[in-house]
Parts: structure tokens; sequence; C-alpha cells
């Protein structure tokens, strides 16, 4: 899910084995005992232990905040610089080789990475899009004027997409799997219509539209940069979609001020404006970005909830029933 709102461990740059223990420390407190991170976890000082003496880094605070084990930043042979560390596998390969693609135009920059691993090192940049507190529309603008240049990479990036394991296929799949009996009563009518959608956005896709997808474009993925766009991306997914799936999730977030107004239907007035001001900023099909946001909306909570985020979660789902189509 990427770098939300970093916030400091600790800030001093330290080295030996007394920093390697904090970092697998601050880890493991922020992971836990969650099973698809365990693997990562037991082979961290092992690993972190190898990158220092090969990459010469020196490691500094800790990003504690999101989901999956913590961004550390590191002092790189003189330069500043951040260390990644995730599953090793086809997602994280994909996403190493989006980033090195990319040069630094609209992504980090990859100064180093051993994706077989689970690792790359990326420039340093600075707080991210969420933390800005800037209104919606705002933050969209920025996220936007991204990723049009992150849609410049080549399809060849990404391999071709098989019958019925399409995004919006697999997002229908999501819905399935993590629904439970007891979601019927408070979220049972936005599970139905996330499904509904999808299975809509599936069966009329159209590759001929598709570009190489972020996959998940959140204000909290796109990190200040020095240049112009202000912000670049990180943690891409790196796959083939129509581009309105990532205009989508741009939208998807904004949980807080759906809840907050008082008036469902000014409430969803207000997001498909936003939906339409997204479109118009990347030229694509507002109805479109509106289906996706709502899926994705879906989905993040429940993928938050398997994550035992349960408080996030059921802000995303509650927002999703606010924004359901009035009858």
């Amino acid at each position: 899910m990427g770098i939300v709102s970093p916030s400091r461990h600790s800030v001093a740059m330290t080295t030996g084995d007394a920093a390697i223990a904090r970092v697998v420390a601050t880890a493991r407190a922020q992971v836990g005992d969650h099973p698809a991170l365990a693997p990562v976890l037991d082979g961290l000082p092992e690993l972190l232990t190898d990158l220092v003496d090969r990459w010469s880094l020196t490691l500094g605070e800790v990003y504690g905040e999101g989901l999956g084990v913590p961004v550390v930043a590191v002092d790189a042979d003189g330069s500043p610089a951040v260390l990644k560390i995730d599953r090793a596998g086809p997602v994280f390969t994909a996403q190493v080789a989006t980033l090195e693609a990319a040069h630094g135009r609209g992504y980090a920059a990859v100064l180093a990475s051993d994706a077989g691993r689970g690792a790359v090192l990326l420039e340093r940049l600075g707080p991210s899009l969420a933390s800005t507190r800037m209104a919606a529309a705002h933050q969209v603008d920025h996220l936007a004027a991204t990723l049009r240049l992150a849609w410049e990479l080549p399809l060849s990036l990404a391999p071709e997409v098989a019958v019925g394991e399409d995004q919006a296929a697999q997002l229908a799949g999501i819905v399935r799997r993590f629904r439970q009996d007891d979601d019927e009563a408070r979220w049972g009518a936005a599970l139905d219509r996330a499904h509904e959608l999808a299975r809509h956005l599936s069966a009329s896709r159209d590759p001929s539209r598709d570009v190489l997808c972020h996959g998940d474009p959140h204000p909290g993925n796109a990190l200040q940069a020095a240049g112009i766009p202000r912000y670049k991306l990180v943690d891409p997914d790196g796959f083939r979609c129509e581009p309105e799936y990532d205009v989508g999730v741009t939208v998807r977030d904004f949980s807080r001020e759906i809840l907050a107004s008082r008036n469902h239907t000014s409430a969803r007035e207000g997001h498909e404006d936003l939906c339409r001001h997204a479109a118009e900023l990347t030229d694509t099909n507002p109805d479109r970005v509106r289906q996706w946001a709502f899926v994705e909306r879906v989905t993040t909570g429940l993928y938050l909830r398997w994550f035992n985020d349960d408080e996030t979660a059921e802000s995303f789902l509650d927002a999703a029933t606010v924004l359901l189509p009035a009858t």
C-alpha cells in the first residue's frame, strides 16, 4: 500500500549491529505477526548486514507508518537515500523494473537494486502529498500531472493480460473472497455494487487503451520532489490497464471528507465533481473513473481489514455506503 505520511522513529545515523537491531525491532513492532511478512522479517538482519556493506550504507531514521516493512532513511556513500525492503517475487521485481525504466521521470530514481532479495535503494524525496492536508482537488491536480509522465513508460514492461485475469476481474474476486457473513447489514449493498461494477469494467475492457498503470497512485505514494511536477510516485505495481483505473485510485481516498458531510446527496455530488475534475485533467472517461474509484474504495477497505487495520477499513467501507446511488 506504500508509504503514508512517514513518521520519524529515530533521527541519528548509526552504524553496525546496533543500527540493524533498531531497524529490525521497529519493523517487528509495526508489522507484528502478520503471516504475509514473517519471512521478510526473519531474514531482515542478514539482509541488512549484507546491504550495509555492499552499498556502503549508514542507517538512519525509520519511516514507520503505512503497511509493510518500514522504509529506512540511509546515507549511501555520502548521498541521502532510502532503503526499501519487501517480499521478493514477481510483484517486487515488476515494481523495480518500472522504477528503473522511468529513470527518475515521474517516479523515484533507483540508485541500486537487488530485486531477487527484495531490496531497492531510492533517491530520498520529501513528505508525501497526503501529509500536506491540501484540498482533495489540489491533491488530484498533482497526481494527474505525475501520472501523465508515468504513463509514458512502454507497455512492454508488463506482460499481456490473459482473459479473465484483468484488474477488474481480480478486484471482483477480492470482493468475493474477502466478504464475511456479518458484512451484510452494514456494507452488503456496497459490496454488491462493487462486485457488479468490477464485472462490468472487466466485460467492457478495451486492451487497445491500456497504459502501464502505476496501480496505487494515492496521495501517500506521491512524495515531494525538487522539479516539475512537484511530486514523484513510489511503489508502482506496473501492470496493463486502462488509464481510468489509475485516475480512479487518485480519488479513492478522502473518506474523511465524505463521512464528514451530514448530507449524503452533497457528499455524492462532491465526489462526482472530483471524479470529473480528475478525468478532465487526464483526458479520461469520467464515468469509468467513478466506477473504478468505487470498486477500489471497497476492495481497499477489505484489504485493510485483512491487514488488521480495522479502523481505516471501516472508513473506506462506510464512505462507499454513502456513495451508493440514491434509491
